[in-house]
């Protein structure tokens, strides 16, 4: 259906901008596909989901569709007297971090925490201005022609809600929203480096948008906000470190090297990367003192604890462990309960609740929301528990450390 000029060209845009690809016939089956990263099974779930977003499409010429922070846009190809339809998405307008976030998303339905996480991993998260420039250069491609910039900023778009609205609209408020970075987005970096995850952290600046420092009045120059903006940066991330366990006359003399080095940038771009290496650096910094001070417990103990922390949302139970390490429930509670001093369920438990308290702090999720999310039994069940272990209702211990 596509000439092997045709489909190098769209292996290297895939390449380029990772966002996904998608070409179906009128039937809606799947010709082909441009992703990599996903496993058959999450390739063939988004296929399908894709695929049946064509009964959402109003304009099959062209059409762009949002849901929430989700984008995907569709137009038609004639090819050999038929007509074929190609799908770009689903891509992101901002980072999810957390399973809460992402199961807004509107193929989560049925998906499990880590089949979502895994997914989400995967998917670009672009501005509008970056989403406008793949459509048009897909269009140019494929159709020979294209729409200008103007006219796909105020196309009326479809959407997988009830209510319509305008593209234009959408991107007028997100670029006010953008002129800060948001306050989560902040605080999920810093708590990388207070803990040294530094995979998460790598994660983190993979998937958002350019860091911004919003509209310093007194500095005009983008070059010079950029510049003070990491100063401030570079102190807050230091303060963390230290925390994380960094000792602070270290601390203090790496930030020190880092801002003389952000004196000697001279491109908006030396900048931003050496405000990422001066992140980076000091998780890594974090992660390597705190990995010295970790008990070192047996593989089988090791591969218990990591079950339970991937698994925290469901409702884990001793015998589901058994069966995910392949020994018996006694022996596994018996050796769990020698090297940690701690019984399987009381480390679950305790688990639950450290999880409870960043969302309560770090979140705007309701006590509801929360509690379903952990699998506790019911809202009371939750505040119950959470009271009898952390000394305070949930919602006294969010008006006492919220952050945001």
């Amino acid at each position: 259906m596509l000439s092997s000029y045709e489909r190098a060209m769209l292996e290297a845009l895939y390449d380029s901008n990772r966002i996904p690809l998608w070409i179906f016939d009128s039937e809606r089956n799947l010709i082909n596909c441009f992703v990599s990263g996903f496993s058959a099974d999450h390739k063939e779930l988004l296929a399908s989901y894709v695929g049946s977003l064509l009964g959402y499409v109003k304009r099959p010429q062209l059409d762009i569709m949002c849901y929430g922070q989700e984008l995907y846009y569709v137009f038609a190809l004639e090819r050999q007297h038929k007509t074929f339809y190609l799908f770009g998405g689903p891509m992101l307008l901002s980072g999810f971090y957390h399973v809460m976030e992402m199961r807004t998303l509107s193929f989560a339905e049925k998906l499990s925490a880590k089949d979502l996480e895994s997914i989400v991993d995967h998917l670009p998260v672009v501005s509008l201005a970056f989403f406008r420039a793949s459509l048009r250069i897909l269009m140019l491609l494929l159709n020979g022609q294209v729409s200008d910039v103007d006219e796909i900023s105020s196309f009326p778009f479809s959407t997988l809600q009830v209510d319509g609205t305008f593209f234009h609209e959408l991107s007028e408020n997100l670029q006010d929203l953008q002129l800060h970075t948001p306050y989560r987005h902040e605080l999920a970096v810093l708590d990388c480096v207070k803990e040294g995850n530094v995979k998460k952290l790598e994660f983190i600046y993979r998937t958002l948008p350019q860091i911004k420092y919003g509209n310093m009045s007194n500095y005009h120059s983008p070059m010079k906000q950029l510049f003070y903006g990491s100063i401030a940066n570079t102190t807050l991330i230091t303060r963390y470190a230290i925390e994380g366990g960094l000792e602070e006359e270290a601390a203090f003399t790496l930030s020190d090297v880092y801002i003389k080095q952000m004196e000697k940038c001279r491109t908006l771009y030396e900048l931003n990367r050496l405000n990422e290496k001066m992140a980076v650096d000091f998780t890594e910094r974090v992660a390597k003192l705190q990995t010295l001070k970790k008990p070192e417990y047996p593989n089988v103990i090791a591969r218990c604890i990591d079950f339970i922390s991937k698994n925290i949302h469901r409702k884990i139970t001793l015998e589901m462990l058994a069966r995910e390490i392949h020994l018996t429930p006694k022996y596994i509670s018996s050796l769990f309960r020698a090297e940690t001093g701690q019984t399987i369920t009381s480390f679950i438990a305790q688990q639950k609740i450290e999880t409870a308290q960043n969302l309560l702090v770090y979140s705007k999720d309701s006590f509801t929301e929360i509690s379903n999310s952990l699998s506790y039994y019911s809202q009371s069940h939750f505040i119950s528990v959470f009271k009898r272990n952390v000394g305070m209702t949930p919602k006294e211990y969010r008006r006492r450390y919220s952050k945001g």
